[in-house]
Protein backbone atom coordinates (compact mmCIF):
# COMPACT_ATOMS: atom_id res chain seq x y z
CA UNK A 1 0.00 0.00 0.00
CA UNK A 2 1.13 3.73 -0.63
CA UNK A 3 1.95 6.08 2.10
CA UNK A 4 -0.94 8.11 0.51
CA UNK A 5 -3.10 4.78 1.05
CA UNK A 6 -2.27 5.19 4.00
CA UNK A 7 -2.66 8.79 5.37
CA UNK A 8 -4.36 9.64 8.71
CA UNK A 9 -8.07 10.55 8.61
CA UNK A 10 -8.66 14.24 8.39
CA UNK A 11 -9.83 15.13 11.79
CA UNK A 12 -13.03 16.36 12.63
CA UNK A 13 -16.31 15.46 10.47
CA UNK A 14 -14.83 13.89 7.09
CA UNK A 15 -17.66 11.91 6.24
CA UNK A 16 -16.53 8.38 6.79
CA UNK A 17 -18.88 5.99 8.18
CA UNK A 18 -17.66 4.17 11.22
CA UNK A 19 -17.32 0.68 9.55
CA UNK A 20 -14.75 2.60 6.70
CA UNK A 21 -12.85 3.98 9.46
CA UNK A 22 -12.31 0.56 11.26
CA UNK A 23 -11.37 -0.77 7.90
CA UNK A 24 -8.61 1.83 7.40
CA UNK A 25 -7.49 1.75 11.00
CA UNK A 26 -7.42 -2.34 10.67
CA UNK A 27 -4.94 -1.32 7.14
CA UNK A 28 -2.60 0.94 8.78
CA UNK A 29 -2.06 -1.44 12.06
CA UNK A 30 -1.30 -4.52 9.20
CA UNK A 31 0.93 -1.80 7.44
CA UNK A 32 2.68 -0.69 10.73
CA UNK A 33 3.60 -3.73 12.04
CA UNK A 34 5.23 -5.26 8.98
CA UNK A 35 7.31 -1.59 8.97
CA UNK A 36 8.06 -2.22 12.40
CA UNK A 37 8.82 -5.98 12.40
CA UNK A 38 11.04 -4.97 9.89
CA UNK A 39 13.34 -2.75 11.25
CA UNK A 40 13.40 -3.82 15.05
CA UNK A 41 11.94 -7.81 13.99
CA UNK A 42 8.69 -9.63 15.84
CA UNK A 43 10.47 -11.09 19.23
CA UNK A 44 11.91 -7.13 19.94
CA UNK A 45 8.50 -5.43 18.60
CA UNK A 46 6.44 -3.50 20.68
CA UNK A 47 3.05 -1.72 20.45
CA UNK A 48 4.75 1.73 20.48
CA UNK A 49 6.91 0.45 17.73
CA UNK A 50 3.22 -0.51 15.81
CA UNK A 51 1.36 2.75 16.48
CA UNK A 52 4.44 4.64 15.59
CA UNK A 53 4.90 3.38 12.33
CA UNK A 54 1.32 3.45 11.73
CA UNK A 55 0.51 6.47 13.17
CA UNK A 56 -2.29 5.78 15.39
CA UNK A 57 -3.20 5.88 18.93
CA UNK A 58 -2.38 2.81 21.69
CA UNK A 59 -6.40 3.20 22.18
CA UNK A 60 -7.01 2.58 18.76
CA UNK A 61 -4.54 -0.76 18.23
CA UNK A 62 -6.18 -2.30 21.52
CA UNK A 63 -9.71 -1.18 19.98
CA UNK A 64 -8.71 -4.05 17.08
CA UNK A 65 -6.25 -6.72 18.60
CA UNK A 66 -5.50 -8.03 21.87
CA UNK A 67 -1.78 -8.56 21.60
CA UNK A 68 0.95 -8.27 18.90
CA UNK A 69 0.54 -11.86 18.51
CA UNK A 70 -3.03 -11.87 17.04
CA UNK A 71 -2.10 -8.17 14.74
CA UNK A 72 0.59 -10.35 13.33
CA UNK A 73 -1.10 -13.12 12.50
CA UNK A 74 -3.52 -11.02 10.60
CA UNK A 75 -0.62 -9.56 9.04
CA UNK A 76 0.40 -12.68 7.95
CA UNK A 77 -3.00 -13.93 6.66
CA UNK A 78 -3.26 -10.42 4.56
CA UNK A 79 0.06 -11.02 2.86
CA UNK A 80 -0.44 -14.72 2.49
CA UNK A 81 -3.46 -14.00 0.59
CA UNK A 82 -2.22 -11.19 -1.65
CA UNK A 83 0.07 -14.35 -2.26
CA UNK A 84 -2.04 -16.67 -3.38
CA UNK A 85 -4.41 -14.31 -5.53
CA UNK A 86 -0.83 -13.24 -7.66
CA UNK A 87 0.17 -17.44 -7.92
CA UNK A 88 -3.59 -18.34 -8.92
CA UNK A 89 -3.90 -15.36 -11.76
CA UNK A 90 -0.18 -16.37 -12.70
CA UNK A 91 -1.00 -20.26 -13.16
CA UNK A 92 -4.22 -19.66 -14.84
CA UNK A 93 -2.71 -19.59 -18.17
CA UNK A 94 -0.20 -22.09 -18.28
CA UNK A 95 -0.65 -24.91 -20.76
CA UNK A 96 -0.01 -27.56 -18.76
CA UNK A 97 0.86 -28.68 -14.69
CA UNK A 98 5.29 -28.41 -15.02
CA UNK A 99 4.41 -24.93 -16.72
CA UNK A 100 2.21 -23.71 -14.08
CA UNK A 101 4.80 -24.38 -10.98
CA UNK A 102 7.07 -22.55 -13.04
CA UNK A 103 4.78 -19.51 -13.19
CA UNK A 104 3.80 -20.27 -9.62
CA UNK A 105 7.47 -19.95 -8.54
CA UNK A 106 8.01 -16.78 -10.95
CA UNK A 107 5.14 -14.93 -9.09
CA UNK A 108 6.17 -15.95 -5.45
CA UNK A 109 9.87 -14.57 -5.98
CA UNK A 110 8.50 -11.65 -7.70
CA UNK A 111 6.28 -10.76 -5.10
CA UNK A 112 9.38 -11.42 -2.45
CA UNK A 113 11.45 -9.48 -4.21
CA UNK A 114 9.41 -6.87 -4.65
CA UNK A 115 8.13 -6.47 -1.38
CA UNK A 116 11.40 -7.27 1.23
CA UNK A 117 9.77 -6.42 4.54
CA UNK A 118 6.62 -8.28 3.70
CA UNK A 119 8.88 -11.17 2.70
CA UNK A 120 10.73 -11.22 5.88
CA UNK A 121 7.18 -11.06 7.61
CA UNK A 122 6.27 -14.35 5.81
CA UNK A 123 9.57 -16.38 5.38
CA UNK A 124 11.94 -14.91 8.56
CA UNK A 125 9.87 -14.10 11.84
CA UNK A 126 6.77 -16.17 11.23
CA UNK A 127 8.91 -19.26 11.99
CA UNK A 128 10.43 -17.91 14.41
CA UNK A 129 7.79 -15.85 16.55
CA UNK A 130 6.93 -18.80 18.92
CA UNK A 131 4.63 -21.93 19.06
CA UNK A 132 1.20 -20.13 17.63
CA UNK A 133 2.56 -18.37 15.28
CA UNK A 134 5.07 -20.92 13.71
CA UNK A 135 2.49 -23.45 13.90
CA UNK A 136 -0.11 -21.05 11.54
CA UNK A 137 2.89 -20.86 9.49
CA UNK A 138 3.19 -24.06 8.75
CA UNK A 139 -0.29 -24.84 8.43
CA UNK A 140 -0.37 -22.52 5.56
CA UNK A 141 2.52 -23.73 3.84
CA UNK A 142 1.09 -27.03 3.44
CA UNK A 143 -2.05 -25.57 1.98
CA UNK A 144 -0.08 -24.75 -1.14
CA UNK A 145 0.18 -28.92 -1.25
CA UNK A 146 -2.75 -29.22 -3.53
CA UNK A 147 -0.48 -27.86 -6.09
CA UNK A 148 2.04 -29.80 -6.10
CA UNK A 149 0.09 -32.70 -6.00
CA UNK A 150 -1.01 -32.65 -9.25
CA UNK A 151 2.26 -33.62 -10.09
CA UNK A 152 2.20 -37.73 -9.28
CA UNK A 153 0.22 -38.10 -12.37
CA UNK A 154 2.84 -36.86 -14.88
CA UNK A 155 5.03 -39.65 -12.99
CA UNK A 156 6.29 -42.33 -15.73
CA UNK A 157 7.83 -43.84 -12.19
CA UNK A 158 5.57 -46.84 -11.57
CA UNK A 159 7.13 -46.82 -7.67
CA UNK A 160 4.46 -44.00 -5.44
CA UNK A 161 5.75 -40.98 -3.65
CA UNK A 162 5.64 -41.17 -0.25
CA UNK A 163 2.87 -39.02 1.52
CA UNK A 164 5.22 -36.75 2.82
CA UNK A 165 6.54 -35.48 -0.44
CA UNK A 166 4.63 -32.40 -0.51
CA UNK A 167 5.47 -31.56 3.13
CA UNK A 168 8.93 -31.79 2.54
CA UNK A 169 9.11 -29.86 -0.68
CA UNK A 170 7.08 -26.84 0.63
CA UNK A 171 9.41 -27.15 3.69
CA UNK A 172 12.36 -27.35 2.11
CA UNK A 173 11.86 -24.58 -0.17
CA UNK A 174 10.57 -21.74 2.61
CA UNK A 175 13.60 -22.79 4.38
CA UNK A 176 15.90 -21.91 1.04
CA UNK A 177 14.04 -19.05 1.22
CA UNK A 178 14.59 -18.11 4.32
CA UNK A 179 17.66 -18.41 4.44
CA UNK A 180 18.11 -15.99 1.38
CA UNK A 181 15.99 -13.20 2.83
CA UNK A 182 17.99 -13.28 6.52
CA UNK A 183 20.87 -12.95 4.90
CA UNK A 184 19.85 -10.02 2.91
CA UNK A 185 20.05 -11.63 -0.20
CA UNK A 186 16.17 -11.02 -1.39
CA UNK A 187 16.59 -8.99 -4.31
CA UNK A 188 18.61 -11.87 -5.25
CA UNK A 189 15.71 -14.34 -4.69
CA UNK A 190 14.68 -14.26 -8.68
CA UNK A 191 18.01 -15.87 -9.57
CA UNK A 192 16.89 -18.67 -7.50
CA UNK A 193 14.07 -20.06 -10.23
CA UNK A 194 16.21 -22.06 -12.04
CA UNK A 195 17.06 -24.13 -8.91
CA UNK A 196 13.72 -24.31 -7.24
CA UNK A 197 12.25 -25.45 -10.41
CA UNK A 198 14.45 -28.20 -10.94
CA UNK A 199 14.24 -29.27 -6.89
CA UNK A 200 10.58 -29.24 -7.52
CA UNK A 201 9.75 -30.99 -10.51
CA UNK A 202 12.24 -33.48 -10.35
CA UNK A 203 10.44 -35.74 -8.01
CA UNK A 204 7.72 -35.86 -10.19
CA UNK A 205 8.95 -35.49 -13.85
CA UNK A 206 12.67 -37.03 -13.21
CA UNK A 207 15.83 -35.25 -13.11
CA UNK A 208 16.07 -35.21 -17.24
CA UNK A 209 12.94 -33.65 -17.58
CA UNK A 210 13.13 -31.18 -14.45
CA UNK A 211 16.54 -29.70 -15.70
CA UNK A 212 15.26 -29.06 -19.07
CA UNK A 213 12.56 -26.93 -18.09
CA UNK A 214 14.42 -25.35 -15.27
CA UNK A 215 16.71 -24.68 -18.17
CA UNK A 216 14.06 -22.82 -19.56
CA UNK A 217 14.02 -19.95 -16.96
CA UNK A 218 17.27 -19.14 -17.36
Amino acid sequence: MSEEELGPLPAGRHGFSREQVAAHQRERLIAGMAAAVAEHGYQAVTITHITRAARVSRRVFYEHFDSTEELFLAAFEVVVAHLRQLIEEAIADADDWPHRIVAGLRALLGFLDAEPDLARLCLVDSITAGPAVSKHFRDTLNGFAPLLEAGRAERENLRPLPDSTEESLLGALASMLSRSIAFGDATKLPELLPDLVEFVLMPYLGPEEAHRLAAETS
